[in-house]
């Protein structure tokens, strides 16, 4: 039985930790789009001394919540491909600010109920305010490597490095461990189960079809392949964005047409062999299908002169899912018949072997 569970712990942890990742550079580039990077004031924007407090708050919460490795990784690519994306040249030590920042501040990580003693409540903040002088130190450093040798060291410290200290001071020290017992309280107070059958659409005896999200001691149950298509829609809704902001082009509208055309297939074969109970299901593969599926929906956006032929190929997936429903249903009346006729008759076999 151990056997069985650990390749399963050990894939729900990759995928949990590549979605965590994932997400946090989603929310660092999105809250940057609109209130500035961490990297942005000290680039060619003096003017602007404290406009990055809203994507340092995201980076150091989320870096908290889940752990130094996944905070180094995530705040490199966040910044860097926010580089790639809005600035003219790429700046790798701003992406290493940014990912040392976090993957301090994940150091000392999150665990349910943490915070309901006041001393790891001023733990959390000592981590931050040593978080937050090491990094001005790094940026004085770089600044005076790299950017401005004819200053003096001292000027770029008051310059640039006590900048980006009174903004951690302002948006982080204080701030980041309010919210961290607030979550705490909601979230880790009580061990709960959400299971909710609009979110899972299965019984709880039907639970190997769900996967759950954990938040403190709360488990949000949902349906799997649901969440897999969610999940494809908003990352290929972000990796869309993020393309055109790189590039400055759009997506052609033939490969958004083959996408449409053959994500869904696996899906199909997948859910419809289960219905008609050829086999069953993994939660592995209900969210990878799930996924495609959801990336497929999310390109038809891209379709262009190709939209009325997309229409038609949406319309003939659902005809076939229909028609999936339909012989699915029948044959599980027949199985459920089978069974019922079946068992009198086993049951009076063994009464006269016995």
């Amino acid at each position: 039985m151990n056997i069985d569970k650990k390749p399963k712990i050990t894939l729900r942890l990759i995928f949990v930790n590549i979605l965590v990742i994932v997400f946090i550079v989603m929310s660092y580039i999105y809250v940057s789009e609109s209130f500035g990077s961490i990297s942005m004031p000290f680039i060619g924007n003096y003017e602007f001394s404290l406009v990055f407090g809203v994507s340092l708050l995201v980076v150091t919460f989320f870096s908290i919540l889940a752990g130094p490795i996944q905070a180094f990784i995530a705040g490199f690519f966040g910044e860097l491909l926010f580089q790639l994306a809005f600035y003219n040249s790429v700046f790798l030590d701003w992406c290493f600010i940014v990912a040392l920042f976090g993957m301090i501040a994940g150091i000392y990580k999150y665990k349910p109920l943490k915070y309901q003693k006041i001393k790891k409540i001023l733990y959390s903040i000592l981590i931050l305010v040593i978080d937050s002088v090491i990094v001005m130190f790094f940026i004085t450093g770089f600044q005076f490597i790299f950017y401005s040798t004819s200053l003096q060291f001292e000027t770029l410290l008051i310059n640039s490095g006590l900048k980006f200290f009174l903004e951690a001071l302002l948006s982080v020290i204080i701030v980041v461990p309010i919210l961290l017992v607030i979550y705490d309280k909601v979230l880790a107070t009580t061990e709960r189960q959400l299971y909710y059958l609009g979110l899972t659409h299965h019984p709880i005896s039907a639970s190997d079809h769900t996967f759950y999200f954990q938040f403190g001691r709360t488990k949000l149950y949902l349906c799997s392949r649901c969440s897999g298509m969610v999940i494809g829609i908003i990352m290929s809704i972000f990796f869309t964005h993020l393309v055109q902001q790189i590039f400055d082009s759009q997506f052609s509208p033939e490969v958004a047409l083959f996408i449409v055309i053959i994500f869904p297939i696996p899906g199909l074969i997948d859910w419809g062999t289960q219905k008609l109970l050829f086999r069953t299901s993994t939660t592995e593969s209900r969210l990878f299908t799930g996924f495609i599926i959801g990336v497929a929906a999310q390109f038809i956006s891209f379709t262009g002169n190709y939209y009325f032929i997309t229409l038609i190929i949406v319309t003939f997936y659902f005809g076939v899912l229909i028609i999936l429903i339909f012989f699915g249903q029948k044959k599980l009346i027949r199985e459920l018949n089978k069974e019922l006729t079946s068992e009198p008759n086993e049951e009076f076999d063994l009464g006269k072997v016995l």
